[in-house]
């Protein structure tokens, strides 16, 4: 394994709880998200079921060497943990009900949405509470690099977290998530998924577009229904902003409610970061 850095570099966030205790790391689950235009991760205790660690780098355009350097500075990425798992954010997924998937069809399922990415494998993740594979394209530059340093990390696509979210919901069941000039919309029925796809939005105007058609075509009336939505949650984006003339309640994603937060992690960063606190619901 290369060398833990004794530093930390460019770190934009850095919330540390006092708790935590670097010499029992193996007591602590590191959950990395790629996407948002950086890189950031959490710890959780596994002991207490607490999110203890939030740290969080930006980064523009970033190569495989950018991710590279925060490895070799940061303190906490190349510590033992008792699991790691990295979450990727990207429009390039296809899902697949359980009793039609094939691991070995995977390629052929990606054809059927995006294709696989120049420099990319595919990877695929079970969404147990929609009894569906999420089928994605990962960069295999990135793998490499995830796996010097963490070489048990799982690898999860954001719709993964997203989805099982979701499905624990029992007052709304529409859902829109920004990130990286894409909207994602979600639809469940109680705990059953009815709609999920990625929509490239250009101008604020697109995602009224999008969120209106998806309801419509499923008969939901876009007036009376209570949207969540996430991303970037301290500043409502004005892509997400439209939206309030369009339904009758535009509200954020509350955190996971089962398990704990350190004081030091504000809950505007839990709305922010749902996802990647979300991954400790994913298989």
């Amino acid at each position: 394994m290369p060398e833990i850095g004794s530093n930390i570099a460019r770190a934009d966030i850095d919330l540390i709880d006092g708790s935590f205790d670097i010499s029992q790391s193996e007591n602590y689950n590191l959950f990395i998200q790629i996407g948002m235009d950086g890189l950031s991760f959490c710890l959780f205790n596994t002991i207490f079921n607490k999110f203890v660690v939030l740290r969080s780098y930006s980064l523009s355009g970033a190569e495989i060497s950018d991710y590279r350097a925060i490895f070799e500075c940061d303190d906490l990425l190349g510590l033992r943990y008792g699991d790691s798992r990295h979450i990727w954010i990207s429009p390039r997924c296809t899902l697949v009900p359980e009793n039609l998937f094939d691991n070995r069809e995977a390629d052929l399922y990606l054809t059927f949405n995006h294709g696989k990415a120049a420099g990319g494998q595919t990877l695929h993740n079970y969404i147990r509470s929609a009894n569906l594979y999420n089928v994605f394209s990962y960069p295999e530059a990135l793998t490499t690099l995830f796996q010097l340093y963490q070489p048990n990390i799982r690898f999860f696509h954001h719709a993964t977290p997203l989805i099982e979210h979701m499905s624990t919901m029992c007052e709304s069941n529409v859902s829109v998530y920004y990130y990286s000039g894409n909207l994602d919309i979600t639809i469940m029925e109680k705990t059953k998924l009815l709609f999920y796809n990625t929509f490239q939005i250009n101008v604020p105007e697109d995602s009224v577009y999008y969120y209106t058609m998806v309801l419509n075509s499923l008969s939901i009336s876009h007036l009376s229904t209570r949207l969540l939505y996430a991303g970037n949650c301290t500043n409502m984006p004005s892509e997400i902003a439209i939206l309030k003339d369009f339904s009758e309640c535009v509200i954020d994603f509350e955190p996971p409610s089962d398990v704990a937060y350190s004081d030091c992690i504000p809950e505007s960063f839990r709305k922010d970061f749902i996802n990647l606190f979300n991954l400790y619901r994913c298989e």
